[in-house]
């Protein structure tokens, strides 16, 4: 039993569709603050619980990447504030931008040096996955996400560095594209961990212990 033209470019379109979905695409711009050039070869480094609005599962993912990068960075200097916590009388959870004084504390408990924060934030997802161009529509939406990085000593209760990352994926109708002409964008939640694994590769890339 032959599969008729209609079915084909039914399949071939799933296929695109699938194929799309699996790539993540969009625009990323890097910025630091402060402390672009770190010194990752002294003392101990605690990773804090990983925040953002995101509602989907890849809040898990977020942590989890992050966690990664900097482990790829740290090996065993780096330990997670949940292991931490079977360990020292530290708090279940540190605020994104935290006092002195907490930051102070934390250190005469942990006996650790520095505390990294990572916190995500989607900005719009509006855009469409997968569109075709129509001439009489003159638009653009897009879908836009951000990641932010705080690094602290905790011995002097200071910022040390301060970065981020912005990711936006813009779906646009204009008449100087060929109508019906196939485009697809990236949802915001894979572009912010593309983001957050970017920002971390810079911060390898301008570490001064290399």
């Amino acid at each position: 039993m032959g599969i008729s033209i209609k079915n084909y470019k039914t399949l071939f379109f799933l296929v695109i569709l699938v194929l799309v979905s699996s790539c993540v695409g969009g625009k990323y711009v890097y910025e630091f603050d402060t402390g672009k050039n770190l010194d990752f070869s002294n003392g101990k480094w605690i990773f804090n619980n990983v925040h953002s609005n995101s509602e989907s599962k890849d809040n898990k993912r977020l942590y989890r990447e992050s966690y990664e990068g900097f482990e790829k960075i740290l090996g065993d200097s780096l330990i997670d504030l949940t292991i931490l916590r079977n360990k020292s009388l530290v708090k279940p959870d540190m605020k994104f931008e935290p006092t002195r004084t907490e930051l102070k504390e934390l250190y005469e408990n942990s006996k650790c040096d520095f505390l990294i924060n990572v916190r995500g934030q989607i900005i719009s997802n509006n855009a469409s996955s997968f569109y075709s161009n129509d001439q009489r529509l003159s638009y653009s939406t897009s879908n836009r996400s951000a990641v932010f990085i705080k690094i602290f000593d905790l011995k002097n209760g200071i910022l040390i560095s301060s970065s981020n990352g912005q990711a936006i994926s813009t779906e646009e109708h204009s008449d100087l594209e060929n109508d019906g002409a196939l485009n697809w964008t990236t949802k915001a939640e894979p572009m912010m961990i593309r983001a957050v694994e970017g920002l971390i590769m810079k911060y390898n890339k301008y570490r001064t212990d290399k």
